[in-house]
């Protein structure tokens, strides 16, 4: 029976990194963004407000997913999560197969634009949706299956990884097999195919072990069953186990721990929490039954549920350290979001002059995505391990670790300001990767350890939200000022019959902003540090006499 948990708990794993490394394909949005200007007309403002629409979208219904992945368990959220990315890639594809070339656009642009900016962003959305709700999902399972161990950091890092991979992953294929197509249609329509299966697969294997409100209700029909004794009946033995597995969303596989057992692992999990060390060793043995009030129908007939979510949300919009965490991450992950889903325009405009030919400078493009992806996924892997390091061995907070990241922000942003040169994009790729990446892994894992694994798909989704406004800022930034500066350079060209082409005079002064931006995220971050030990200090100081 352990040998084969084991096995279950192993192939969930495999399909939580499975459903990641195939969920996190949102910022390929760089790798085929620029075709809504060569195809469809569209300016670099309407662009941008394509992308940071989709991650509001993305961001925003990341408390839904939370919440239903634990309370409906997470094999529905990633189905659900298949259909919306298979139906907004294959739309895009179908927009883009249907859409205007670039002089039909700019004859009809005020009536046909704004059609396809609003049609886009709503196609793109569903790619986003799709996207946070396999996170969601994966995270809340990970973070709940792994809440006890040692190494959470690093059974949270590496479905991160992946999801950061996944990028890298899917724009190599780009480069390889889909470069050479004038539109990304056919790449658009592989990835609505690819996305589908893969979260169909994964959602077949992932179990949710350890969910509160799946524990608490199994605890409640066990001591139900030693009340009754009915527990070796057929309807009130395995028909009963089978609904509460239906109800807690897990597979047919799993039913069979739905026993009293279960409701002991969930009584030791409690003790757990107070620190009562000695474990229950059985049922038959008088001393632990006493010591376990859940599991006895004399001292607990109805276990308590866990406080619904409300309750949750409230005392999480309480706690300053929640608002510093959520504000540091709007000002962190803007400027990077926008470097993130602009270095494909970026690209393109300091392409200009040089001997790259247009193919080749789409494949320069895709490498410096795939660049930023990889060195994404590296930092989470190795951040989760070096935070549970840090955390268990030397004792130190993980939010101390947010610091250095939030400095190698304000870093890049300073470079991006000053980048001359194409080839200079690819170690700018390099710092964006490695921040954003140690970032997105210390923060949920933060989340995780200060407002419990139980409340992580809430209180992670609301986090989350701060990446939704700060894109959004940051991109219509970036948007604005990059068509400010093309209007500036068209002026001055003016009457020489040469047509006005972007450069670095048109991304520079976003990254000027961003970088102060940056600077406002990096003292967030250092409230995240300081505020827990104030409060105890101060709690200290009213109790002392």
């Amino acid at each position: 029976m352990e040998s084969q948990e084991r096995y279950t708990r192993t192939l969930s794993y495999v399909a939580i990194c499975l459903s990641m490394l195939c969920g996190g394909t949102t910022s390929l949005f760089a790798t085929y963004g620029s075709s809504f200007s060569e195809v469809l007309g569209f300016t670099q403002y309407e662009t941008n407000l394509v992308a940071s629409l989709g991650d509001y979208a993305h961001y925003m219904s990341a408390p839904l997913f939370g919440y239903l992945a634990l309370r409906t368990g997470p094999t529905r959220v990633i189905q659900a999560a298949a259909l919306l990315m298979f139906l907004g890639y294959l739309g895009l594809s179908q927009a883009l197969l249907g859409g205007l070339d670039h002089t039909q656009a700019q004859k009809a642009h005020a009536p046909q634009a704004h059609h396809y900016v609003a049609t886009m962003s709503v196609l793109f959305a569903l790619v986003g949706v799709g996207s946070k709700a396999a996170y969601m999902a994966s995270m809340a399972t990970a973070a709940s299956n792994f809440r006890q161990s040692r190494y959470a950091g690093v059974a949270l890092g590496v479905p991160l990884s992946l999801y950061g991979l996944s990028t890298f992953v899917f724009s190599s294929v780009k480069a390889r097999w889909f470069e050479q197509d004038p539109t990304p249609v056919r790449y658009l329509a592989f990835m609505a195919a690819v996305s589908a299966a893969a979260h169909l697969l994964a959602s077949r294997f992932v179990v949710l072990d350890g969910a509160p409100v799946a524990a608490a209700r199994a605890s409640v029909v066990a001591a139900k069953k030693m009340d009754d004794g009915a527990g070796a009946g057929p309807e009130g033995g395995e028909g009963g186990r089978e609904a509460e597995a239906e109800v807690a969303g897990e597979p047919r596989s799993g039913r069979r721990r739905m026993t009293v057992a279960q409701a002991q692992a969930h009584s030791r999990d409690s003790a757990e929490d107070v620190d009562l060390t000695p474990p229950v060793t059985g049922a038959s043995e008088p001393k632990p039954a006493a010591a376990s009030p859940p599991a006895s129908p004399a001292t607990h007939p109805s276990p308590p549920l866990p406080p619904p979510p409300p309750s949750v949300l409230r005392a999480f919009a309480t706690d300053p350290v929640a608002w510093a965490l959520l504000l540091g991450l709007i000002c962190f992950s803007g400027p990077g979001l926008a470097f993130v889903n602009n270095c494909g325009t970026m690209v393109r405009a300091l392409s200009h002059g040089t001997a790259l030919t247009l193919e080749q400078t789409g494949r320069f493009r895709d490498r410096v995505v795939a660049t930023q992806s990889f060195f994404s996924f590296a930092a989470r892997l190795s951040v989760g391990y070096v935070s549970d390091v840090w955390r268990t061995r030397l004792r130190l907070p993980r939010a101390a670790l947010l610091v250095p990241v939030g400095l190698l922000m304000v870093y890049a942003q300073g470079a991006a300001a000053r980048v001359q040169k194409v080839e200079e994009l690819q170690g700018l790729a390099v710092l964006v990767g490695v921040a954003m990446g140690a970032g997105f892994t210390l923060a949920p894992t933060i989340t995780s350890e200060t407002w419990g694994a139980e409340n992580f798909g809430v209180c992670w989704g609301v986090v989350t939200l701060g990446p939704a406004i700060g894109g959004h800022v940051c991109n219509l930034i970036f948007g604005s000022r990059w068509d400010e500066g093309l209007a500036r350079i068209a002026t001055r060209m003016a009457g020489q019959g040469v047509e006005a082409v972007c450069d670095n005079e048109c991304f520079a002064p976003a990254f000027v902003v961003g970088r102060k931006i940056a600077c406002l995220g990096l003292l967030f971050f250092a409230a995240v540090l300081c505020l827990p030990r104030a409060k105890a200090l101060w709690a200290r100081a009213r109790t002392a006499p």
